[in-house]
């Protein structure tokens, strides 16, 4: 049976399915079980892997998931005893997927869709009781207390109202994002919300389109009252983010972009040092960080810095180690609408480890330099910073155990996949320019969605699972990947056209890419110098020039998402020793600086809808000559790193009449801000002329190409011009023929000559019908031969008047 459009989210499915999708979607719930039996426990989210496999799934609320299925277990009579049905699941839970993989199981869709925390209750180990030897009754009591006790987890937590500060009306729709818990809910249609949460000190923040978010720190949930959570309103003020921001606001961002400029151009040149020496220096021993004491410094640096920095993971390695981002900024909760994200990833080796000491410290060199450095801080507060010091922390473990380093198995993760040969591969076609490629149309950056990449198609590692959800999620701009083991600025593509024998693989923006990596190696103490172990020119190199790799990050990356990442090798030493850690890091620290500042250069700005001047998400930003999109985030907001030059760029939308500014001139300074508005398509009719719009284009485009080859253009000009000046020429002469021939003769047949007298406003010119004939009678005419008024055409003598 097939219900609904396809690609919506009831195509396929049942009826009785369709309507209690129907049902959670339209109702507000918040606490929710479902009841089955053939077994004794109570199974919670997730209850479906990537790979479908019967292990731990684990959820961003996992912690509370296990205390709904313990409260359950415990006021059941005998579920947590262990002595029925003769499967064993400690304390009478388990993790659904862990029991057995299920796709499309109800407790997943309600957590994933909705804002319902839910959990599957099998109750008893027989499906079908009979009701005739009291067993049904049996079961009853035996789950009657755990049902009601689990009905009271409902009041657990935090709760409260949205509201509009001016007009005290709710909001509804709004976010409720939990520091820590990658798992938002919404405010219902009076500004209601309800958000489970165990006992324990929580961060939160709520935001909602056209409103300033706002975050309420420290807030303390205790639970003591199991019949009311915690009672937390908040009132948002509104802001003008979905409006067209202001001339001034434009010109003062642009400014604070300069200055970031002009200090990145400074940390290329040889007063690089001038600058790093106004900067204060972590006091921290030069050592490798194990997992443990890893985690424990950005605990530390989080707790010290709980302004400007939060701590969150973006999922688990094979052998359960968090994956630790630390996000910086001046409000490191929530994305600011016009405010570019970048990102650093370093260890995705295990055994190249100078990347992740060097992130770690430049975490704390931030932190330290705010409100201290105009530099530091400018960029804090100007752009949101997450960096990620391991995605493989189970190989540099392993690799930090062994006697020789870099030898062995430290490379790959714990299944011994590399994870940098284990993302999505992207095949490679000819472009329009002769020594570009481009991605084939089926891998688009439109097509983003975490389901298409959790397929059977791809077998991916969980460090590169929940690498691709951390890159579809934020709006990251510009991103480096930390390698060792040489010297250099790698950009894409690193894969290459099937069977071309092209060295390079050039991608669509490839000039931009050389800017980005030129930024960092020209920053770097030695890396341009081109006297590392491996030379290349300037100090950076098109990946597939060196080498060729296939499902590497940066590439998807590029193709899949509006990020712009290149793959940085810190150093000749992958796994240096530990005394030799600050000269990597002295050698590296300015350019990491530097890299990241790029992303303030190329363009910039919203998509708004014209009618309603809201934003517009998910609008595609095309640069014409260049096959390669962005798209607008949540807000509007749009950021496109470019190098120097003139372009024209057009923003479309589905539903909305697409819109082109032309001749836009980016410099080498801050980016250029382009705010367009979009008309709504109503008809078929617009559609017809946003087809006529596009021929025009097109004739547009083709004369502005002709019109540039500026040799040919003013030969055929000129041989115009002469034609045009021969023809006018012959009609001239023509002309002045046929007036001599006219006048010739009328002095032959007696032509009468009227002389023109200037009127005034009692003279008039009179007309009568004679013989049928129109007459006018000219006062002002001289006295003719005859007294009688002649026509001006006369059948009798055909002749005329006036020739």
């Amino acid at each position: 049976m097939t219900n609904g459009t396809r690609g919506d989210l009831f195509y396929g499915r049942q009826q009785e399915t369709i309507a209690v999708m129907k049902w959670i979607l339209k109702e507000n719930f918040v606490l929710s079980a479902n009841l089955h039996g053939g077994s004794l426990v109570a199974s919670y989210p997730y209850d479906e892997t990537r790979t479908h496999q019967s292990i731990y799934a684990e959820s961003p609320d996992d912690d509370l998931f296990r205390f709904l299925a313990h409260t359950y277990a415990e006021k059941h009579s005998t579920m947590n005893k262990r002595v029925e049905c003769g499967e064993q699941f400690t304390d009478g839970i388990t993790n659904g997927a862990n029991w057995y993989d299920v796709s499309g199981g109800m407790q997943d869709f309600n957590y994933l869709h909705s804002n319902t925390f839910e959990i599957t209750l099998e109750l008893s180990c027989c499906k079908y009781p009979s009701s005739n030897d009291g067993l049904l009754q049996k079961e009853w009591d035996k789950n009657k207390e755990a049902l009601l006790t689990y009905m009271e987890m409902t009041h657990f937590g935090v709760k409260g109202f949205i509201r509009d500060t001016l007009t005290r009306t709710g909001i509804s729709g709004a976010l409720i994002q939990i520091q820590g818990i990658l798992h938002p809910v919404r405010s219902v249609t009076s500004g209601a919300y309800w958000r489970l949460l165990l006992p324990g000190s929580y961060n939160i923040t709520v935001t909602a389109s056209g409103y300033i978010a706002q975050t309420k720190h420290n807030i303390n949930i205790i639970n003591e009252n199991s019949t009311n959570a915690l009672r937390l309103d908040f009132d948002l003020q509104p802001s003008t983010q979905d409006m067209p921001i202001s001339a001034e606001n434009i010109s003062a961002i642009n400014s604070i972009y300069d200055t970031l400029s002009n200090y990145a151009k400074q940390l290329t040149s040889d007063s690089r040092d001038e600058l790093l020496r106004t900067l204060l220096e972590p006091t921290v021993n030069f050592q490798y960080h194990i997992y443990d004491s890893l985690v424990t410094k950005l605990k530390e640096l989080n707790a010290k810095y709980p302004n400007i920095t939060t701590l969150y993971t973006i999922g688990q390695s094979v052998e359960k180690r968090n994956l630790w981002v630390m996000i910086i900024s001046d409000h490191p909760l929530i994305h600011e609408a016009g405010e570019p994200e970048v990102r650093y990833v370093g260890n995705v080796h295990g055994d190249e480890t100078v990347g992740r000491e060097c992130l770690l410290l430049l975490i704390e060199y931030l932190c330290i330099n705010y409100q201290k450095n105009d530099y530091i801080t400018k960029l804090i507060d100007n752009v949101r910073i997450h960096i990620l010091p391991t995605l493989n922390p189970d190989g540099f473990e392993y690799d930090y155990k062994q006697a020789k380093h870099a030898e062995g198995k430290g490379r790959l993760n714990s299944h011994d996949v590399d994870l940098n040969r284990n993302f999505p591969r992207i095949e490679l076609e000819q472009s329009l320019k002769a020594d570009v490629a481009k991605p084939k149309t089926e891998f688009s950056n439109n097509q983003n969605r975490l389901d298409k990449f959790s397929t059977g198609k791809y077998l991916l590692e969980p460090e590169v699972h929940a690498a691709i959800h951390w890159s579809l999620i934020y709006p990251f701009v510009l991103s480096g990947n930390l390698h060792g083991g040489a010297l250099v600025a790698n950009y894409p593509f690193d894969s290459r056209i099937k069977d071309s024998t092209r060295q390079e693989s050039k991608s669509p923006d490839d000039s931009t890419f050389v800017m980005l990596s030129k930024s960092y190696s020209q920053a770097h103490r030695q890396m341009f110098k081109d006297q590392s172990c491996i030379q290349f020119h300037d100090g950076i190199t098109n990946g597939a020039a060196w080498y060729v790799i296939e499902g590497g990050m940066q590439d998807w990356s590029y193709v899949y998402t509006s990020n712009m990442e290149i793959t940085i090798e810190v150093g000749c030493e992958k796994y240096p020793k530990e005394n030799e850690l600050e000269i990597y890091w002295n050698d590296n620290k300015g350019a990491l600086l530097a890299f990241m500042t790029q992303v303030v250069h190329g363009i910039r700005g919203f998509v708004f809808d014209i009618k309603t001047q809201t934003a517009i998400s998910g609008a595609s930003i095309y640069v014409h000559g260049i096959e390669h999109n962005v798209s607008s985030y949540r807000d509007g907001d749009f950021f496109r790193i470019l190098s120097p030059g003139i372009y024209d760029i057009t923003a479309e939308r589905n539903g909305y009449i697409s819109e082109t500014k032309r001749n836009i001139l980016v410099t080498n300074q801050s980016s250029t801000y382009i705010e367009f508005k979009l008309k709504p398509k109503y008809s078929s009719d617009v559609e017809t002329s946003d087809k006529n719009s596009s021929k025009l284009e097109k004739i547009y485009n083709k004369s502005k190409e002709f019109v540039l080859h500026r040799t040919l253009f003013l030969i055929i000009v000129g041989i115009l011009a002469l034609t045009f000046a021969m023809i006018f020429g012959v009609i001239v002469l023509y002309l002045r023929g046929r007036s001599y021939s006219i006048i010739s003769s009328q002095s032959r047949v007696g032509f009468q000559r009227y002389e023109p007298i200037p009127q005034d406003e009692n003279d008039t010119f009179t007309m009568s019908r004679n013989n049928r004939h129109k007459t006018i009678r000219n006062t002002h005419a001289l006295p003719s031969d005859s007294e009688e008024d002649e026509t001006l055409f006369s059948p009798e003598t055909q002749r005329a008047i006036f020739a």
